[in-house]
């Protein structure tokens, strides 16, 4: 089995789903509340692990509830956190997220600042068919990549927004947010955003764009991937999701153009379910791997 190594945020998700998101100096009753992992890499991780790739995570959290909480449910998720790094002069990352109707979301972060780490042994002893990073771990980020690049392995960036130069340069796929590349090439337009990043580190670049699905450039011409019409009731975590199933798709060998069609489709299951990434699916018979 294919062995993936994912590092970044963990934190814990209280989702509230309400009619209409909250304005300003109004209270709303909430009509399901769900507590959940979240996190992009976290989220990630539990998307390779359901559709059938073996998981390595790591991550900072605290010695506090929150904390073994995640640990817990990524336990029973099937992934190895034997090296997560635990401390106990940390908060454990959460956020506070609603969701109206529509499936659309507002989210409210808390951070610690000391959750970043520059070097970790067992990364650099060991090595994996595919790494991913969210890039919300500046010093993680880097590591994890330079030794995807050291053992000529797939090195994933999920790049929202900030986006580090230096991790771009470094990583072999880079998939940003439309909201992560515009601010990275300081232009709006998808297609020529795209081929600054690619003048500027010749890697495979993409963009995701919601219910648009996903654009990359082939031969320098723009192909857009649309993903399957669905109802869409809570988008939570369905980019954490396209990013997790993508990984394992390269990992795998796929084509550039089937992994984006493999993902495309794995976001677009879990949009039809709610709870975030509780709402992520097992593995699924599809063409594409």
């Amino acid at each position: 089995m294919n062995s993936i190594l994912v590092v970044g945020l963990a934190t814990v998700d209280l989702i509230y789903y309400l009619e209409k998101l909250p304005s300003k100096g109004i209270k709303y009753v909430s009509k399901k509340q769900i507590m959940s992992t979240g996190g992009n890499a976290s989220n990630a991780s539990i998307a390779i692990s359901r559709l059938g790739g073996s998981v390595t995570f790591v991550s900072k959290i605290g010695d506090d509830f929150f904390g073994n909480y995640i640990l817990t449910e990524l336990k029973s998720e099937n992934i190895n956190t034997d090296h997560m790094i635990v401390k106990n002069d940390i908060n454990t990352s959460n956020s506070c997220v609603t969701i109206d109707n529509e499936g659309e979301r507002q989210i409210v972060n808390f951070r610690s600042k000391k959750i970043d780490f520059k070097y970790n042994h067992f990364i650099t002893a060991n090595n994996f068919n595919a790494y991913l990073t969210d890039g919300r771990l500046e010093n993680a980020t880097i590591l994890i990549l330079k030794e995807a690049k050291r053992h000529n392995k797939p090195g994933i960036l999920d790049a929202e927004n900030p986006v580090s130069k230096e991790a771009v340069k470094i990583a072999s796929h880079v998939a940003f947010s439309l909201q992560g590349l515009e601010s990275f090439t300081n232009t709006s337009s998808i297609e020529k955003s795209l081929k600054i990043v690619k003048n500027f580190s010749n890697n495979f670049c993409c963009v995701t764009d919601g219910k648009n699905g996903v654009f990359f450039l082939d031969n320098n011409e723009l192909v857009q991937v649309k993903p399957p019409k669905i109802s869409a009731i809570d988008t939570l975590a369905a980019g954490d999701v396209w990013h997790g199933a993508f990984t394992l798709a390269i990992s795998l060998g796929t084509s550039l153009l089937n992994a984006c069609k493999f993902a495309n489709l794995a976001a677009s299951k879990k949009c039809e379910n709610l709870g975030g990434i509780k709402g992520s699916p097992y593995k699924f018979e599809n063409e594409f791997i």
